[in-house]
């Protein structure tokens, strides 16, 4: 198996959909003019996966060089350079997801580690802004988070996938983003076992098992304490499950 190849032809295929669909969800996708972000980082490379809800819309200010991606071929090298390519530093949205890693032996700047998000298409704020159609937001993570699940499996290092934060429901309250992904991953091919204190699933092979975590403490006030404190927390566990992957590769 060709893993950049396969990641390629993944891309083509979000490529294609994005286009198909770039009108699906009008009230809520900002800017216009994006492209479509399904990872950031190399998923080939990657040990470990944050997971978020969908790209900012910050992505696309006019000073982070995104107008320098001129073709597929462009925009394929800035999802996998994203965090080591020195034209552009990475958005500020990662530095609480690079302070939780360190505590994991794990970088986005090393590859061990990528971003996924649920929806590729960037929005205005799920929350913060009072203009966002939240029961179209939910339409729009319930159906790209298929392109999530066809990602997991084209990573052959990863074996863990740490997600933070809530998304909409249809009535416009929140759950847990970790929770959704659970429950959207037996419609999308994946088995899936509780095993305090973490979920594992997996799509074939029961030896390529994945482990959720949701790295949250939800006592604390600002994001980067609720993030980290839950990771040194947690950080034994985790780290053995990836050193037990790394020294399975």
């Amino acid at each position: 198996m060709n893993d950049n190849l396969d990641i390629s032809n993944y891309l083509n295929e979000v490529h294609t959909d994005w286009q198909d669909s770039r009108d699906a969800f009008p009230n809520n996708t900002y800017p216009r003019d994006q492209w479509p972000i399904p990872f950031f980082g190399n998923p080939t490379k990657a040990v470990v996966a944050t997971i978020g809800v969908n790209p900012s819309s910050g992505e696309f200010a006019s000073n982070r060089n995104w107008a320098a991606v001129d073709c597929t071929k462009t925009w394929k090298l800035r999802l996998k350079d994203y965090f080591t390519d020195r034209a552009t530093l990475p958005h500020k949205w990662f530095d609480t997801w690079r302070a939780g890693l360190k505590l994991l032996g794990v970088s986005y700047e090393s590859g061990t580690a990528a971003h996924f998000d649920v929806s590729y298409r960037a929005t205005k704020a799920m929350l913060r802004n009072q203009t966002t159609d939240r029961r179209e937001f939910r339409h729009m993570v319930e159906r790209d988070v298929a392109w999530l699940f066809r990602l997991l499996p084209l990573c052959p290092k990863l074996r863990r996938l740490l997600v933070y934060g809530p998304v909409v429901r249809h009535n416009g309250q929140t759950e847990s983003l970790a929770g959704f992904v659970r429950k959207s991953a037996p419609r999308h091919g994946f088995k899936l076992i509780h095993r305090e204190p973490f979920w594992e699933l997996w799509h074939e092979d029961p030896r390529q098992m994945l482990v959720i975590h949701e790295a949250d403490t939800p006592d604390e006030k600002c994001i980067t304490c609720r993030v980290v404190k839950n990771l040194h927390a947690h950080r034994d566990e985790l780290r053995e499950r990836i050193d037990q992957g790394n020294r399975a590769l």
